[in-house]
């Protein structure tokens, strides 16, 4: 009997034969998409939570609790002193080669430097309340006193996550951190106002310790217990000088990364009033949005390059870097259109005297474009081995981002702060792209895929 066309299959014949396929897809590109959904919600969390803080504090104090607050999460991202990074890379390896020893070391390692680095960033912090106290006055020091106490919390939430990542629990590893966290602030500053409390960054900040405090638990809860149970009990080796070697460098991109993802800021707060602070940080949450669809695909394909390059096949890391970029580039573009449209929208909703922001956020989309367009360049080269690499360029980025604020942000403001922040960005983009074309031997523009490569 002669096959039906597809199209004179019967419905339930045709979902059978798509079924496979529609499986393969998910198999392929469900854990991005489920860390670009959580991110997506968590962006409406963080506008939310931003709209409701810059209403209910004034310009003032959110820029007060926005610089104490971006203090705390530079040093809680800091502490883990690069492990949070090279887990996602040593357990997805060390998971593939059934060596659940090393695995148990690396957990217990990755846990003692994760603890005693945010002790040492919070003693830092600390030590350094005089000077914050000349620069920003009493509140701001009272204000970060606070987020001091979550600095331990917020670093070991971030190891977790990167535990969680190493095995592709996309939910697992980011749901604590960008939903619970930012949900539990939002309900307890809208508790407040509905029994008309006098809302101030203290108070903010209060709420930032507690849902740092109750995420940090839940990704206890959800990631350690499943990761003991996948690594067999075994006696605990250690790798220290591979580990140091890696997590070195990691440690240093991630200190440029916030460098000059937030030095903008800091340095702004020295050369700029307090509401002028403000303004520019509602303006760098638009742009950040851009970045949701790059760090969903690093969540989602960070662990897969790290198996891909154990394996050395470079054809076959080109045809992964080639998937990666296809599904960064197009919605990349699409979002940073509407959102340079949408901008002075959406700074409205947080009050009328932050539409000035308009222009700075449209400066700054423009560069995460730009970064979106070459594809995730920073993870296929850590994961590879090439972490050096990687800080190099970041650091680079980093000093001229600060030279360009020194020079801009006194006479031009918010915008100049934004011209030296898209600079920085495009400059360490460019670097990054070289580097993919130096050690992993393709072109990171026109990175092919396989069936086109050859």
């Amino acid at each position: 009997m002669a096959s039906l066309p597809e199209t004179d299959v019967p419905p339930a014949g045709q979902l059978a034969r798509r079924l496979p396929r529609l499986a393969a897809r998910w198999h392929r590109h469900g854990a991005a998409l489920s860390a670009l959904s959580v991110r997506l919600a968590a962006a409406g969390l963080a506008y939310l939570l931003q709209i409701v803080l810059a209403r209910s504090l004034g310009l003032a104090e959110y820029g007060t609790f926005s610089f104490a607050w971006n203090l705390v999460t530079i040093g809680g991202f800091l502490a883990t002193l690069g492990f949070g990074q090279i887990a996602v890379r040593f357990l997805a390896q060390y998971q593939a080669g059934g060596d659940a020893g090393l695995a148990h070391g690396f957990l217990r390692a990755g846990t003692m430097v994760t603890v005693g680095g945010a002790l040492a960033f919070a003693a830092l912090g600390f030590a350094i309340f005089p000077w914050i106290t000349a620069g920003y006055g009493e509140t701001c020091s009272r204000v970060l006193a606070i987020g001091l106490i979550a600095l331990p919390f917020f670093a070991l939430s971030d190891f977790i996550e990167g535990i969680a990542r190493s095995q592709g629990w996309t939910w697992r590893a980011l749901a604590p951190s960008y939903l619970v966290r930012q949900g539990l602030i939002i309900l307890l500053l809208l508790g407040a106002m509905a029994l008309g409390l006098n809302l101030d960054a203290d108070y903010a900040m209060m709420a930032a310790l507690v849902g740092t405090l109750v995420a940090a638990s839940l990704h206890l809860a959800l990631v350690v217990p499943p990761v003991l149970r996948l690594f067999p009990p075994a006696p605990p080796r250690h790798a220290f000088r591979e580990w140091r070697q890696a997590a070195g460098p990691m440690l240093l991109s991630d200190l440029a990364v916030l460098a000059r993802q937030h030095g903008d800021l800091i340095l702004l707060g020295l050369l700029a009033p307090p509401a002028t602070v403000g303004l520019y940080f509602a303006a760098t949450r638009i742009a950040s949005l851009l970045g949701l669809i790059e760090f969903a695909l690093g969540a989602a394909f960070g662990h897969r390059f790290a198996r891909q390059a154990r394996i050395e096949d470079p054809r076959a890391f080109e045809a992964l870097y080639a998937e990666t970029r296809r599904l960064t580039f197009w919605p990349g573009l699409l979002a940073a259109i509407a959102l340079m449209v949408l901008a002075p929208f959406i700074l409205q909703l947080f009050g009328e005297a932050f539409v000035a922001g308009a222009l700075p956020a449209q400066i700054l989309i423009a560069a995460a474009a730009v970064k979106l367009a070459a594809g995730p360049a920073e993870e296929a080269l850590a994961m590879a081995g090439h972490p050096e690499t990687v800080w190099r360029g970041q650091c680079a980025g980093a000093l001229l981002t600060a030279l360009l604020c020194l020079l801009l942000a006194g006479p031009w403001q918010a915008g100049g702060t934004a011209i030296a922040a898209a600079a920085g960005t495009v400059f360490t983009t460019l670097w990054l792209a070289l580097a993919v074309r130096r050690h992993l031997g393709f072109q990171p523009f026109a990175a092919r895929r396989s069936g086109e490569a050859g």
